[in-house]
């Protein structure tokens, strides 16, 4: 009988152990695809930015310069968007050769890293459509 309660317990046991494997196997493997989603979603961003950024160069060339100071504040982050390109780069490619190995505290970190990435741009892009908005009714006039 305690041979039969003993190999149960080890039975039971092995199953914990891979379940608990199999979840950590998961939650790895879904960092990695946010990882490469996200990526691929402030890259898409970051482009989206540089279109908006050149209407933006051509919309100014009809306006007086007093009209055109927050265009032209906006304007002056181009640089910042082709850093973030670059930043971005490296990331997919410590993405590409370290995330394998990565600990989970590694790929966490990297994920919340783009998310706010990402969250910064939405809201560069917002306001670029605001002053976007903002020429065009002025361009109306």
């Amino acid at each position: 009988m305690s041979y039969l309660i003993a190999f149960i317990l080890v039975v039971l046991s092995g199953l914990v152990f891979l379940l608990l494997r199999e979840r950590r196997w998961r939650r790895r493997e879904q960092a990695i695809r946010d990882l490469l989603d996200r990526a691929d979603a402030l890259e898409s961003h970051l482009h989206s930015c540089r279109e908006r950024m050149q209407t933006l160069r051509g919309m100014l060339v009809d306006l007086p310069e007093e009209m055109t100071g927050d265009a032209d504040e906006a304007l002056a982050a181009d640089h910042k968007v082709q850093a973030a390109l670059r930043d971005l780069l490296q990331h997919r490619l410590w993405i590409q050769q370290k995330a394998a190995e990565a600990g989970q505290d590694e790929l966490d970190t990297a994920v919340a890293a783009l998310r706010q990435s990402q969250s910064s741009m939405q809201q560069q892009l917002h306001r670029l459509d605001e002053i976007t908005a903002a020429l065009r009714e002025a361009q109306a006039r």
